[in-house]
């Protein structure tokens, strides 16, 4: 083993192997001397165990682990002044491996250049309180947004954005030297309105057919009202469950999409999702197009070779591909995919209801939906427990949790209760059907809340404001919001 990983925690080690796997499989290949590589890192390391357990956290999940001294997850302002000095030195070491890992195979490619870029700007460059550039993982719909974008990310109409208007073209064509489109929504905008709504009636035929003809106009005009705050918060965070926050201006790196593996197993084996990984630089005071320039020329000294990338925002063309299009299916959507949601259960059809649609499961499972809404409105809100958890529980805790399944599976029947088998053990096979049959009901409606989260506990992140039972909320229905 390299002394530099003895340095480390399991979970330190656990983060590393995370990020070498990304390096690994950037460039779609998988190289003899990356393995030997990661052989010689971690000697006599179970290596399989290893990775699979690298495989269940997120990319920005690894990096902020690889901040904390030894196993610590105590992130508070704090500890983290405590600790800079100590944190710095573990940030600076696990830069060094990944690095080194990344170029044993004598060759960077683009996509692992952006990812030791991130590397670099988050272990080595940040400051003590870790505020200047951050990483951030989201969870990706069904919807393509684009590999390799620069996104400009700003609530708060800062004298920035007129630094980009005049100075649009030039950084479009530094960012396209390296294979990156630059995102800017006023002038995204702008071009749909050069093009005009009858041109754009005719272009809807094309990128878009499956709308109705009445409908496109509504389209554009939603199109010409969009602003960077509006697109970033009801669009990427309302709609694709994002969680970006731009109270001073940011450039939002799209570093690529990468799979974490979910901890609820299924008869079908084991799941993945897919994650969208972001590196945001939070440019301050700083200039933006002396921050555009550093990220070009950093980029430049990680990689082997470049593909140039030839796009200028010529008048007579309107891209459509991955952010671009993006934009247009969601503004388009719009209606077809309300933010707002209303969870409904039905106790005279034993049955939920997802603005209006039926969610198609057995009055079992279906009780067992019911009973994760409950325990993640109610009580310590964490949520159904998984069998790890569930068997660290006292008897009496474990009785609760059986006798609150079968009031509900009582309650759908309209009576005060109904003997059922054990909930446990096979409670993961089912929570993957009841995710399976949310996916088809909301997946394409971008409705994050509605998702369940699977870690120790299944929760859902609704709120008691928007589940009612026969129409009544849930927190003011006698017998649901008090289960015993």
């Amino acid at each position: 083993m390299d002394n530099r990983i003895t340095e480390f925690g399991r979970e330190q080690r656990i983060a590393i192997a995370r990020v070498i796997s990304d390096l690994i499989m950037a460039d779609k290949i998988i190289d003899d001397k990356e393995i030997k590589k990661f052989s010689n890192l971690f000697g006599n390391d179970n290596k399989r165990n290893l990775f699979r357990y690298a495989q269940e956290i997120t990319f920005a999940q690894a990096l902020n682990i690889l901040t904390h001294p030894e196993d610590s997850t105590d992130d508070s302002e704090q500890i983290r002044k405590l600790n800079t000095i100590q944190r710095k030195k573990y940030a600076e070491t696990a830069a060094n491996v990944l690095i080194e890992t990344a170029y044993s195979d004598g060759l960077c490619t683009p996509s692992e250049a952006t990812i030791l870029l991130c590397i670099d700007y988050f272990l080595r460059k940040n400051n003590g309180d870790y505020s200047k550039y951050e990483v951030q993982s989201f969870h990706l719909t069904d919807l393509f947004i684009g590999d390799r974008f620069i996104l400009y990310a700003d609530f708060s109409n800062s004298t920035t954005s007129y630094v980009i208007e005049e100075h649009y073209e030039l950084i479009v064509n530094i960012l396209a030297s390296i294979g990156y489109q630059f995102i800017y929504i006023p002038k995204l905008v702008e071009q749909y309105k050069r093009k005009g709504l009858d041109n754009f009636k005719t272009m809807a035929m094309y990128i878009f057919p499956d709308i109705p003809e009445t409908q496109v106009e509504e389209v554009y005009c939603n199109i010409l009202g969009m602003t960077t705050k509006k697109f970033i918060q009801e669009y990427l965070n309302d709609k694709l469950g994002f969680d970006i926050s731009c109270t001073t201006p940011a450039l939002l790196v799209m570093m690529g999409r990468s799979s974490r593996l979910c901890k609820d197993l299924s008869e079908k084996g084991l799941p993945y999702e897919t994650y969208a990984n972001f590196l945001k630089m939070n440019i301050g005071n700083d200039n933006v197009l002396n921050v555009i320039s550093d990220f070009v020329s950093n980029y430049n000294k990680f990689v082997s070779f470049n593909i140039n990338v030839d796009f200028n925002p010529a008048k007579e063309r309107l891209l459509y591909s991955g952010m671009h299009k993006a934009f247009f299916r969601m503004v388009a959507l719009a209606k077809e995919n309300p933010n707002k949601y209303n969870i409904n259960i039905n106790t005279s059809m034993g049955a939920i209801f997802i603005n209006d649609h039926k969610v198609n499961l057995p009055l079992g499972i279906t009780a067992i939906y019911a009973l994760i809404l409950y325990r993640s409105l109610f009580g310590d809100k964490k949520g159904l427990p998984m069998k790890n958890i569930y068997n660290t529980l006292s008897k009496e805790e474990q009785e609760e949790i059986q006798r609150q399944y079968e009031t509900i599976c009582g309650y759908l029947h309209n009576q005060e209760r109904e003997e059922r088998a054990l909930l446990y053990p096979n409670v993961m096979n089912r929570i993957s059907v009841i995710r399976n049959e949310l996916d088809a009901i909301v997946s394409s409606k971008f409705i994050g809340d509605i998702q369940l989260g699977v870690a120790d506990y299944v929760k859902t992140i609704v709120t008691d404001e928007n589940v009612t039972v026969n129409g009544v909320k849930i927190a003011e229905h006698p017998r649901w919001s008090n289960i015993n």
